[in-house]
């Protein structure tokens, strides 16, 4: 299977628009997905992500998700669903293996028959080796099932803190890229020999890295990658665009200035999913800023939310980094 097109520049990890009982807000969702969708820099929205508490989404949740992101956008841009089984990532309450498994296929199954795009899930740290396996053989196995029973593109996510014996190797990522419908991974690291050696594994290969540090975008263009998927890509999509457009034009100076301004907004950004809320709803597209818990895993915590002094600091440092790329 080929790479999808829309795998280039910006793929938004979606914010989830949360009810004030913690329900998911369809109205206001789609209100935030117009917002988003103005700045026509976005190439696919990334629904079910780690910055849309993934982690919180139960069965229901997540179909709801898909089926409201893929009606709304309709074709507007790309739409990928986060599709791995049900688990809150309390590694002292694992999930049930074969359930875990069973769901997500069931999920990828719905998300692809909703007209999603693609359908990602997360390198399964619940899981564990069975029959005097490794860890690498486990992760083959478990996705070569994903991928033989969900009958779409299938991506990986490596997300942040993920446990060290359950990190990509080189060597097994470059097994996983000969599956047909597994046609890339977003690995949650901005260290650069990791990430070279990742992409030096599949080099040749009909298989995307994205890059999931987009502090290091720089480094993965040099390698060949096309996508980032991080705050900023849903945040500030414009600067990514005129990243890549100054790459292809053989721009290096365009290039770091991009870069220059994406690491900017990361330093001195306060709660982006906050913010970015705030500001839709000035600009005329009214986002609640309910949020969910994720008190049920004692290893994660609930995000802090934005004061108004926070939102006034950085909003004019937001506006002006953004006024360089318009």
């Amino acid at each position: 299977m080929n790479v999808p097109k829309y795998v280039s520049g910006s793929i938004a990890p979606t914010f989830t628009v949360f009810q004030q009982d913690g329900g998911i807000d369809e109205q206001g969702q789609r209100t935030f997905l117009d917002f988003l969708l103005q700045s026509d820099a976005i190439r696919c929205f990334f629904v079910r992500s780690g910055m849309g508490l993934m982690y919180t989404y139960s069965m229901e949740d997540t179909k709801q998700m898909a089926k409201l992101a893929v009606s709304h956008i309709n074709g507007r841009s790309a739409v990928i669903v986060g599709c791995s089984g049900i688990w809150d990532r309390n590694y002292d309450r694992l999930p049930d293996p074969d359930l875990y498994l069973a769901q997500g296929i069931e999920l990828g199954k719905h998300a692809i028959d909703t007209g999603a795009d693609g359908v990602v899930y997360t390198v399964p740290e619940g899981l564990l080796p069975q029959n005097g396996e490794s860890i690498n053989d486990l992760l083959l196995r478990y996705f070569q099932r994903v991928c033989a029973e969900v009958p779409g593109p299938v991506f990986i996510y490596q997300p942040p803190g993920t446990k060290a014996e359950y990190m990509m190797t080189p060597e097994l990522l470059a097994q996983l890229a000969d599956i047909d419908n597994l046609v890339g991974t977003k690995v949650s690291s901005g260290d650069g020999h990791y990430v070279y050696e990742l992409c030096r594994a599949v080099r040749g290969k009909e298989f995307a890295y994205i890059v999931g540090n987009e502090m290091v975008f720089y480094a993965g263009l040099m390698l060949g990658v096309r996508a980032c998927i991080g705050q900023g890509t849903t945040v500030n999509p414009q600067i990514f665009r005129a990243m890549l457009a100054s790459y292809d034009k053989g721009d290096w100076a365009g290039v770091l200035r991009a870069q220059d301004s994406i690491n900017d907004l990361c330093k001195h950004s306060p709660n982006p999913v906050d913010f970015m809320k705030k500001y839709a709803t000035e600009k005329g597209f009214p986002t609640p800023l309910y949020d969910r818990s994720q008190k049920s895993n004692p290893y994660a915590g609930d995000r802090v939310a934005i004061t108004q002094a926070e939102y006034d600091r950085f909003k004019p440092i937001y506006e002006g980094e953004l006024a360089k790329f318009a």
